[in-house]
């Protein structure tokens, strides 16, 4: 009897050891294999129609205006001017809405060099939600 406990005692102190380096070199290749498979697709954007280079056209652009200025220190937004008349987000839905549409069809953005696309994105969001068909963009002459 004592021998057959003798060996089991020598059976169980015996560790199974498990080598990883093969799952490892697996799980690499199948990491290999979705990168490289992995298709993405591009990002939708907002089409611009980019002025020629040369000189810049003398004549006044024909549509709504509006200008948004740099934003002052320590805020988020540029002041925006429509027609003469200082607006916020919430009154510029309203103020292209009940524009004649004569001049409802061209809204032309003057923006400043550090006015944030955020601002200028959410302009072009209110102008489409208000009927207005194309949306150009204007620069200011520097002086």
């Amino acid at each position: 009897m004592n021998d057959k406990s003798s060996m089991r005692s020598s059976r169980s102190k015996k560790s199974v050891e498990m080598d990883m380096a093969p799952m490892i070199d697996c799980v690499f290749l199948l990491l290999i294999f979705f990168m490289v498979s992995t298709t993405f697709a591009p990002m939708p954007g907002i089409r611009v129609q980019l002025p020629p280079p040369g000189k810049p056209n003398p004549n006044k652009p024909k549509g709504l205006i509006i200008r948004i200025a740099n934003p002052e220190m320590g805020q988020v937004k540029g002041v925006m001017v429509l027609n003469d008349e200082i607006i916020e987000y919430n009154d510029i839905y309203t103020k292209l809405l009940n524009q004649p549409d004569e001049i409802k069809n061209m809204l032309i953005i003057q923006s400043e060099r550090d006015v944030l696309h955020e601002q200028i994105i959410k302009v072009i969001d209110l102008a489409k939600q208000a009927g207005i068909v194309g949306v150009g963009f204007a620069v200011v002459a520097r002086e």
